[in-house]
């Protein structure tokens, strides 16, 4: 009973994308000269563990007396 069916459209398939483009010599110069110079930038940046202010739940600064941490100092 096919002539109670209906015609059903099947599109056609989409075409393939466009192949990469390959990186050049100098774009992947130009790329490792970035990713150093963003690395040096990110080591200056840091100061230390000293530079860090350790903040409590209420926003209070807490000082580290020594000793082991604990949950309740």
């Amino acid at each position: 009973m096919s002539f109670l069916k209906p015609k059903v459209y099947i599109p056609p398939a989409p075409t393939p994308p466009p192949p990469p483009m390959q990186a050049g010599e100098e774009d992947t110069k130009r790329a490792a000269v970035l990713a150093e110079e963003a690395a040096a930038s990110e080591r200056r940046r840091r100061k230390g563990a000293g530079s860090t202010v350790v903040a409590g739940a209420l926003g209070r600064t807490t000082a580290s007396t020594g000793g082991t941490p604990t949950l309740l100092g």
